[in-house]
């Protein structure tokens, strides 16, 4: 006999369903369309890399919008209040993973268990990879987790393998890896190495929201067990005070008795399911709501012409949806003078091409929208340093008018000027407005060395180390 789903599953199906049509959606739409968030902008665990930075130097990460930190707001709000429900009702990688649950159901006809010995060990794992994170995040500034996202490889696809294999090798080859073990373990991601899991299982510790069991109404027929995505275990405690549960309520739409054997519950008081429901989409949807009213939360950004308008206008601000029409008009520059800075054939490369289609257009292997702005802030004068290592004089000034003497790039103070390993001797040069032998004299750098590529990725080939060119650079 089939057993019927029940509303509230029917409700919670549907919502995930919706948040990863949505989210391929937008993402789709941000290859094709200008103005459209990336999928930086719409990962909430993004918010936390960004707080991060925003606390260390009152910066945002430049591929992370303001809405992530509301709607990381919202995740908190909802961890202290109904543990991982964000997990179990709102989040498209997990729906993602629960599609591919579905197939591997269909195609096997069973459901694999981890062996308990194995999944024990594995469930602490993710608790290492956020300790990473955020300590990376933290000293360098950077979206550190962005190449090793496998959902940042997914929203990605919609560009093309080559494109995805390029910049996301590692994150594609734990999307698929994810997505196959998905298919025999259920939610394996989201239980074993999701940071984002994390943080909500550190916040589900708070004792508000919980399934309790009745005892004397039992059968011990394990139906909850066997309904739970995340292998808790239900049938046996009087509570269900397991970080891992993520409020998906399936062992209380699951159980046979009808005599409330199992039940919602919030300060210790029974509540009825539909409640929870509404406290959880309140508390979600407040947080969107909060963001739409201050202006931080949005899924359309502003254009450059419209931030040169509101004398807010950035370097920070160019985005691979932009066009070289755009960057030159609204930064005042002449379209060919930036073609020819930022080393792009215009007869391969439009005006109306996106930034971020100049690689394959041009054939120009690893091109980023940060060689742009790079080329406007050296046309400018402005000492932009370039991805992760922008100075305190250049994040969030506002542009007006090219500088008199634009042809000439004004050095800037060293003083103002962090080292970060994302940068290239090219990019330091920019920077403080010297040439790149003057730099690879400065750093002790050999003098073969390549300008043009990150210093992290040269360290270990010439034998430097990142400390020791953050104090050179100071000297």
């Amino acid at each position: 006999m089939i057993k019927k789903t029940t509303p509230v599953q029917i409700v919670r199906r549907a919502t995930l369903g919706v948040s990863l049509v949505g989210l391929i959606a937008l993402t789709v739409l941000h290859q094709r369309m200008q103005g459209i968030p990336s999928i930086d902008a719409l990962d909430p665990f993004g918010g936390l890399e960004t707080f991060l930075k925003f606390l260390a130097g009152g910066e945002y990460i430049k591929k992370i919008e303001p809405g992530n930190i509301v709607m990381l707001g919202g995740i908190v709000a909802l961890g202290v209040v109904l543990s991982r429900f964000f997990c179990g009702w709102f989040c498209a990688f997990g729906a993602l993973q629960g599609v591919f649950g579905w197939l591997g159901k269909k195609i096997f006809r069973r459901r694999f268990i981890m062996p308990a010995k194995v999944d024990r060990v594995l469930r602490w794992l993710k608790y290492p990879v956020l300790v990473a994170i955020v300590y990376f995040t933290w000293r360098t500034g950077e979206l550190i987790i962005r190449p090793y996202d496998p959902l940042a490889a997914f929203g990605h696809l919609s560009a093309g393998l080559g494109a995805v294999w390029a910049e996301f090798a590692v994150g594609f080859i734990l999307l698929v890896a994810v997505l196959v073990l998905s298919m025999l373990y259920e939610r394996a991601f989201c239980k074993y190495v999701c940071p984002l899991g994390a943080v909500n299982a550190i916040l589900g510790r708070v004792p508000i929201f919980r399934i309790k069991r009745t005892a004397s109404t039992c059968i011990s027929c394990s139906a909850c067990d066997k309904a739970c995505p995340m292998n808790v275990d239900v049938s046996r405690p009087d509570a269900v005070g397991s970080p891992e549960c993520v409020s998906c309520m399936e062992c209380v739409t699951a159980c046979p008795t009808k005599k409330d054997t199992l039940n919602a519950t919030i300060v210790g008081k029974r509540v009825k399911l539909w409640t929870v429901v509404a406290i959880g989409f309140g508390i979600f949807v407040g947080a969107a709501a909060i963001g739409q009213a201050t202006g931080m939360l949005r899924f359309s950004a502003q254009s450059l012409k419209e931030r040169a308008e509101l004398g807010a206008l950035a370097v920070e601000d160019i985005k691979g949806s932009s066009t070289y029409a755009m960057v030159a008009d609204s930064f005042g520059i002449e379209l060919e003078r930036l073609y020819r800075t930022v080393g792009v054939d215009p007869r391969l490369v439009p005006a109306d091409a996106m930034i971020k289609d100049t690689g394959r257009l041009a054939g120009i292997d690893g091109f980023e929208a940060d060689a742009v702005r790079v080329a406007v802030a050296k046309i400018l004068g402005l000492p932009y340093a370039g991805e992760g290592g922008e100075s305190a004089a250049s994040a969030g000034a506002p542009v007006a008018q090219p500088a008199a003497d634009a042809g000439s790039a004004q050095p800037a103070a060293t003083a103002g000027f962090e080292l970060e390993g994302t940068m290239s001797v090219s990019d330091v040069a920019t920077a403080l407005g010297a040439a790149t032998d003057e730099v690879i004299r400065k750093l002790g750098l050999p003098t073969g060395i390549p300008v043009d590529k990150p210093l992290r990725e040269l360290k270990d080939t010439y034998g430097f180390s990142m400390p020791d060119l953050k104090a050179r650079i100071k000297e």
